[in-house]
């Protein structure tokens, strides 16, 4: 909740930067304490083990905590609260739905269930009360909207967050550290996250559409095209090492050596 009205107040910047500032620190540690929560809840108190840590590793939640950590560092960037947001926003839902309107009418739960069960038997007797409805709306619309949300927000961190930090490293707006530690989580989204891969698909066939014949303008340099595909077919490849490392050494393995 805290990163959602931090974000919010952010975004309106009623009162100058110095105060949207605040607003967007306040976002990030509300987001740090969000996943730190999760993250405990998880695993519980740290364990110096390498399987704990490998554990670790491979969470999302932990990758997410990083880079929050890393963003609150930066320069205030706006594009990058957006993932966030949504992923708190969902949690927010969940949190009030499971947790909070249940602990003020404790009859919800069940009276939900019994509806549910009455709906898939094509006999609805009974009706909701207005928390019952309330709660309900809310699951419902969450389970409708989550997918397609985190299929928008892997788009959102491909497409607008990296090519925004790109341009701005290109013209000095963001630190150097920034592409490497970004393209560094976006490799670790692309191997443990199908939402991620499928985003980065999205992502070429709108390129290849725009950049690429037969479907490019004519009005597309021919540099741009080579540029672009020179990079698509390099990002292809470090995909490919990232989705299957074996066989890419199997691969340079069976290249004839130089003979010396």
């Amino acid at each position: 909740m805290v990163l959602v009205f931090g974000t919010t107040y952010y975004a309106k910047r009623p009162f100058g930067w110095q105060t949207a500032n605040w607003y967007y620190t306040k976002a990030y540690m509300g987001a740090l304490m969000s996943y730190a929560i999760v993250i405990y809840k998880t695993y519980g108190p740290p364990q110096l083990n390498l399987a704990f840590l490998h554990r670790l590793i491979v969470d999302e939640n932990v990758e997410y905590l990083l880079l929050a950590f890393f963003w609150l560092m930066m320069k205030p960037m706006v594009v990058t609260l957006l993932p966030f947001v949504v992923f708190s926003l969902f949690h927010v839902i969940t949190y009030t739905r499971s947790t909070l309107i249940p602990a003020v009418f404790p009859g919800v739960t069940a009276e939900i269930q019994r509806v549910r069960q009455e709906e898939r038997s094509g006999t609805v007797r009974t009706g909701l009360s207005a928390a019952g409805r309330v709660s309900k709306y809310m699951g419902d619309w969450s389970s409708k909207y989550y997918s397609p949300a985190l299929r928008e927000v892997g788009v959102w961190e491909v497409a607008v967050v990296g090519a925004w930090i790109v341009l701005g490293a290109v013209t000095f707006q963001t630190p150097l550290l920034a592409p490497p530690f970004y393209f560094q989580f976006l490799r670790m989204r692309y191997a443990l996250s199908a939402p991620t891969r499928a985003a980065f698909r999205r992502v070429r066939g709108f390129l290849d559409n725009m950049l690429t014949p037969p479907s490019a303008s004519a009005s597309v340099p021919g540099l741009v095209t080579d540029s672009y595909i020179r990079v698509r077919d390099f990002l292809i490849k470090i995909g490919d090492v990232i989705m299957d490392p074996a066989a890419q050494q199997q691969q340079q393995q069976q290249q004839p050596q130089p003979q010396r």
